[in-house]
This record gives structure tokens, C-alpha cells and sequence, in this order.
């Protein structure tokens, strides 16, 4: 029987880096493992700061929410009312974000 951690995640060409993923206007948000909170995430930001070829796949940021020190991952969509992913594939860090506290966003 195959475990999470034997399978590869195989990931579309517009999710492989920041960069593809401003040219396809894809959107992309950051979740908080601590807080809960759902972000936007600027991706001409990250181009600016890391280049065109940074992947977000399993890089984790601080969260930017007043008070709170814990980490954030990304999620990505092709567009509105799509599909999120969730972009991890250690399987270290898929276990250590299983459980997550409710979604917070500006509506509460």
C-alpha cells in the first residue's frame, strides 16, 4: 500500500515558479499554521525579492499578522472559484500542517 510519502506530487507547469506563476496571473495566498489567517500574497513581490525562477513549494514565510510568530505555506489557484492547492510535498512538513486552526480572514 502506497503512504503519502511514496507519492510524488506532480505539479503543473504554471505552478513550477513564481515567475510563470505572474505570467499566468495566478492567485496565490499564504495561510498561517498558528493563527489561521489567509492572506493574499503579492506575487510581484516575491519575483522582486527571489527572482522569476523562486518555487514556493515548501517554503514557509512568517506570518505578517500583528502578534503572531508562527510560520505561513502557500496556496495557489489558476483562478476565482477554482480548485486551491496547497503547496507542500515534504512529507515533514505536510505532517507538521495537518492540523490547522480555523481559516481567519477579514470577514471574521
Amino acid at each position: 500500500m502506497e503512504t503519502a510519502a511514496n507519492i510524488v506530487t506532480l505539479w503543473p507547469r504554471w505552478m513550477e515558479s513564481a515567475g510563470e506563476m505572474l505570467r499566468m496571473k495566478a492567485l496565490v495566498r499564504t495561510r498561517c499554521c498558528g493563527c489561521g489567517t489567509l492572506m493574499r500574497a503579492d506575487l510581484d513581490d516575491i519575483v522582486a525579492r527571489h527572482g522569476p525562477g523562486y518555487s514556493l513549494v515548501d517554503k514557509l514565510e512568517r506570518c505578517r499578522m500583528v502578534e503572531c510568530i508562527s510560520s505561513t505555506f502557500y496556496l495557489a489557484s489558476r483562478t476565482y472559484g477554482g480548485r486551491w492547492t496547497t503547496l507542500l510535498r515534504d512529507p515533514r512538513l505536510v505532517a507538521a500542517f495537518e492540523e490547522l486552526p480555523p481559516v481567519r480572514t477579514a470577514r471574521g
